[in-house]
């Protein structure tokens, strides 16, 4: 186990955002992007485990209100200023998604990039509007095989097809799983209708 690893988790995200360079993350996931113009150009939105806000501040050129939610206040003091250097904003909140809730808010669209906490998908679902988006895109339990030193906490992977049953209530517009580019993930784009 590396030393940071052991770290308590706003501990270790501050130092790995410290310690990144200024010019990366700040651009949106492809996944993002691809998304962008299925989603509403007004509301709110939710960026969960928002890091140094690249899919925050997509979010919020796109004429969303974003809601840039992390554990780590170095990532999101990164997340403002990019917001900033591309004349838009958002509003970072400091939160410990271990406590297992979010902003009270309901919102239009919710994005969940690279992160995965079980215990929270409850959570995301009651924070969904009525008509509105999710987009979530994580690691499989395949990225053990292509990176091994790199996820020494297997409960943060997704199991094969797990992250279509994690939300069963959704109305699935994209689903797609495999390996691109060295990074084995699946990715999800649903709506919430009663």
């Amino acid at each position: 186990m590396r030393a940071e690893d052991r770290l308590p988790d706003r501990q270790r995200w501050d130092q790995r955002y410290t310690s990144l360079e200024p010019e990366r993350r700040t651009t949106p996931t492809p996944f993002v992007s691809a998304c962008l113009p299925r989603l509403p150009c007004c509301g709110y939105a939710l960026d969960v485990a928002a890091g140094a806000g690249r899919n925050s501040v997509a979010l919020a050129k796109h004429g969303l209100q974003v809601d840039a939610i992390d554990v780590s206040w170095h990532g999101l003091h990164r997340a403002a200023a990019l917001a900033a250097r591309q004349h838009t904003t958002i509003n970072p909140i400091v939160l410990d998604l271990a406590r297992g809730w979010l902003p009270s808010r309901r919102y239009d669209v919710i994005v969940n990039s690279m992160f995965l906490m079980r215990e929270l998908m409850p959570a995301i679902k009651a924070a969904l509007s009525q008509g509105g988006w999710l987009v979530f895109e994580t690691f499989t339990i395949t990225q053990v095989a292509i990176t091994p030193h790199r996820f020494e906490d297997h409960d943060r992977l997704l199991r094969p097809g797990e992250l279509r049953q994690l939300f069963p209530d959704l109305s699935i517009i994209d689903y797609w799983e495999g390996v691109e580019d060295d990074r084995a993930t699946a990715r999800l784009l649903a709506r919430f209708f009663v």
